[in-house]
């Protein structure tokens, strides 16, 4: 019973590390997720610079650096619905367009297991059928809203993005400051929800304390930019009586 209750708690724990991020995490060696793959795939030619993921460009074409495929993904966890954002290699891709073939992406949900320490050079990935979808499932999975994978990508070039560009095999960044987290969310809560939910798209988080730490400055000059933006406009002035 107690190993069962280990083993269980761990499987929780790794649901809870998955929900306040956009991306599906699979950090470590037998780490696995249950999905169902959604929408066109975002293919993108990128080259492995300190320790990220950048879109190949000139410069680096001239510094002889090879570039790679990675390949984004919207992909819906099986028991919660939540969309998440799986970002992979050539490798994988391939692999998932022979399941394509074969089962059909849109009938099954697939069970995606690591195997491989994390930075581990030699990890690979497999993708096994885990639930044949009945038609009303494939039906609600099919109309869950999906994240714009070029606009995310277009987001985490211009520096303000959720996450390191290959954030798979990257550690979260530690999160906000609480105080920091607290005076954000005061700022906010002051604003319209369009305001909160633009907010919270723009650095992919659901909730504010989970900001990573490196993105706080970036996040106070948003809720300044939000705050003048939706700003009531100035009350006619009362200085002078037209009627005096």
């Amino acid at each position: 019973m107690a190993s069962n209750m280990w083993q269980q708690t761990e499987e929780m724990a790794k649901k809870h590390d998955q929900g306040g991020s956009l991306w599906l995490k699979l950090q470590n060696d037998g780490d696995k997720a249950v999905v169902v793959f959604l929408g066109e795939p975002h293919p993108r030619e990128v080259c492995f610079v300190d320790g990220k993921y950048v879109a190949v460009d000139d410069k680096l074409k001239a510094q002889g650096i090879k570039p790679s495929l990675r390949v984004a993904l919207n992909v819906a966890l099986f028991d919660t619905k939540e969309v998440k954002v799986l970002e992979q290699g050539v490798v994988f891709f391939k692999d998932l367009v022979r399941v394509r073939e074969k089962y059909g992406l849109e009938k099954w949900a697939f069970e995606v297991q690591r195997h491989g320490a994390a930075k581990d050079p030699k990890t690979s990935y497999s993708i096994l059928p885990e639930h044949q979808l009945t038609a009303e499932q494939q039906k609600a999975f099919q109309a869950l809203p999906l994240h714009d994978l070029a606009r995310l990508y277009t987001e985490e070039a211009d520096g303000a993005g959720a996450a390191p560009l290959g954030s798979y095999d990257q550690k979260a960044d530690a999160a906000v400051d609480p105080k920091v987290a607290q005076a954000i969310a005061a700022q906010l809560k002051a604003l319209p929800r369009e305001a909160v939910e633009r907010f919270l798209q723009k650095f992919g988080v659901q909730r504010i304390k989970d900001l990573p730490a490196a993105l706080a400055d970036k996040a106070r000059a948003f809720v300044d930019q939000l705050q003048t933006e939706f700003a009531p406009p100035p009350a006619a002035s009362t200085d002078v009586d037209p009627f005096a």
